[in-house]
């Protein structure tokens, strides 16, 4: 991909900044993990807005972080994501055949956050870059064979927060922004095509979310709402033994996720 070698230099240069500026915390980490579930509404659409598959299901979802705070009073943040679980596909096939199945879905991701200043009054500002990977599986029918599409993606984002304290508890409103710098996307036909690298479409992110918990507990609390949209891949050669017999491309692509989870700081 003409993409990946800036995108993955770009990724080692952030890693590797964010490595030498944890070196200057003054604090031991605060750890973060959390639980709780996602319910998903993936859409793909034509080019014309006609919708071709629906997805929606239940998946379980777990979180592991570290926050560190910075000499300069900035600080540093780390988070592990993994979700996973079957979602309802009502779509169709490749080649436009009605199709009923079902979805296997897995989302793994690392986030690294840099909160340049102190807080302030207004809240905090982050600096994020996040490497996402996301499996679909469609598992096969009598009628239809499977596939599985794996995308790669590097997401810089822009995150706000701040803290409220009212009634014993502390409230934590957030809203965060993300797009794509890269995407790979391979479609694995389970043989009976070869698999295909694509170059996947632009993905646009939008989170709001809300924590909340007592003011003396180290438990929070949490609702969180992401909107992607991301639009189609460019047209690609399908081959059989090297062999082009079609062309094929990833339609746009929607996903609603609404989440509810448990977190511990300690």
């Amino acid at each position: 991909m003409a993409g990946a070698v800036p995108a993955a230099r770009a990724a080692c240069a952030t890693l590797l900044a964010l490595g030498a500026a944890a070196a200057c915390a003054d604090t031991e980490a605060t750890w973060i993990a959390s639980a709780g579930i996602t319910h998903r509404h993936l859409v793909e659409r034509a080019d014309s807005g006609r919708q071709l598959v629906k997805e929606s299901g239940t998946l379980a979802l777990g979180r592991l972080g570290a926050q560190m705070r910075l000499a300069s009073g900035g600080a540093l943040q780390v988070d592990a994501e993994a979700a996973g679980g079957q979602l309802d596909y009502e779509g169709q096939t490749q080649g436009g055949q009605p199709l009923a199945s079902d979805t296997r879905d897995s989302d793994l991701a690392l986030a690294l956050s840099w909160r340049p200043l102190a807080l302030a009054a207004w809240g905090e500002g982050w600096l994020g870059l996040r490497l996402q990977q996301q499996r679909r599986q469609i598992l096969a029918t009598s009628a239809a064979g499977g596939l599985v599409e794996t995308s790669q993606l590097v997401l810089p984002s822009l995150r706000w927060s701040m803290a409220v304290s009212a009634a014993g508890w502390r409230w934590q409103p957030a809203a965060e922004l993300r797009a794509s710098v890269h995407h790979a996307l391979n479609v694995d036909f389970g043989g009976v095509f070869d698999s295909a690298d694509l170059q996947g479409g632009r993905r646009r992110e939008f989170v709001l979310g809300l924590s909340a918990g007592p003011l003396d507990s180290p438990w929070r609390f949490s609702a969180e709402w992401l909107r992607a949209r991301q639009s189609g891949s460019p047209s690609q050669d399908v081959r059989r033994a090297g062999v082009p017999v079609g062309v094929v491309r990833q339609p746009q692509l929607e996903i609603d996720d609404f989440s509810v989870q448990v977190r511990r700081e300690w």
